[in-house]
């Protein structure tokens, strides 16, 4: 029967994403100004925040695919797509069938593919099942680089570059709850990465970082971040000297809230690709294409749904980062 539901949903799902493209509502991007992989770099790869796939709004869908083209015509290949979290709305699997139909397109592009969680691909879900089935799915994404068994967390070196992906322990409504466990693995994880810089991912930022409490309605000290764990974790971070910490969550458009340097650790916020963008810069489809040499971590913000860098005159469109 749950095969059968999600079979029928994903139809649907594809029925409407036809519906919207037709109407032309979305734009597409016209391949004028690609992305072009640096060839001289040790790294190259490609971020965004919050896809949000609903089985009820063929929109998100649409502004997904539209990012996605930007990215399917861009030139050379990237070591790896970051998706930091709330891939789903509702963490149902029709939702992550058509995620991973949809980053099909671009899959060959990227040597690494990483889809954090969100709170809203685990919230409403038995915690264990829904790791299972997260992991079934990204797992028939090409390249696509599935969490353990027991747990969201893992990590990944890449041509000498660590990455590492952290999740919540159990489903929690809005914040993340990071275990005792998954704190001391990740302190582990720094200690053994070297001298470069460390890419860790979260959905969630640290509270305090990325414009909090403003990014997120403005409302309480611990809204819109990691939550309960996020002292222990800036804690951890304080104790290297290379961490960016690479989030989603807030929805937030390019501004002068997407990069805060805390000296030891970085903090980049990403924005949507598939709801709408707060702040006074609110297009569609909006992300980082980056760039590292050595311990230099180059990030040009790009608004994916029309093909274009952002230029000088928006704050943090080019961010230049020294580990």
């Amino acid at each position: 029967m749950g095969k059968r539901i999600t079979d029928f949903m994903y139809k649907l799902m594809i029925k409407g994403l036809s519906r919207v493209l037709a109407s032309g509502d979305i734009p597409l991007p016209d391949g004028r100004e690609p992305i072009i992989a640096d060839e001289s770099a040790d790294l190259n790869f490609i971020g965004f925040g919050d896809p949000q796939i609903s089985a009820l709004s063929p929109l998100r869908s649409a502004r997904f695919y539209s990012a996605l083209r930007d990215i399917e015509q861009a030139k050379g290949s990237f070591d790896a797509l970051i998706i930091a979290g709330d891939v789903t709305e509702y963490g149902a699997a029709c939702e992550f069938k058509m995620t991973a139909r949809l980053l099909e397109s671009v899959s060959e592009k990227f040597g690494s593919i990483f889809l954090t969680t969100g709170n809203h691909d685990i919230r409403i879900r038995r915690h264990k099942r829904q790791l299972r089935k997260i992991r079934g799915y990204i797992g028939e994404i090409k390249n696509g680089v599935p969490h353990g068994e027991d747990s969201y967390f893992f990590s990944k070196d890449i041509n000498g570059y660590r990455f590492i992906i952290m999740g919540s322990d159990r489903n929690t409504f809005e914040a993340a709850y990071l275990s005792d466990a998954q704190l001391e693995a990740l302190d582990g994880e720094l200690k053994t990465a070297g001298n470069k810089p460390v890419f860790v991912i979260n959905h969630q930022p640290l509270k305090y970082t990325n414009g909090l409490p403003y990014t997120w309605m403005g409302k309480g000290s611990w809204r819109g971040s990691v939550g309960r764990e996020s002292d222990k974790l800036k804690e951890i971070f304080e104790r290297h000297g290379n961490v960016i910490f690479i989030t989603g969550h807030l929805h937030f458009g390019i501004s002068e809230y997407n990069y805060e340097d805390y000296g030891k650790y970085k903090c980049i916020s990403l924005p949507t690709v598939g709801v709408l963008n707060h702040g006074k810069n609110d297009k569609l489809a909006q992300g980082y294409v980056f760039t590292v040499k050595g311990n230099t971590v180059t990030a040009r913000a790009r608004c994916f749904a029309e093909g274009r860098y952002y230029g000088g005159d928006t704050e943090n469109s080019l961010i230049e980062i020294n580990c």
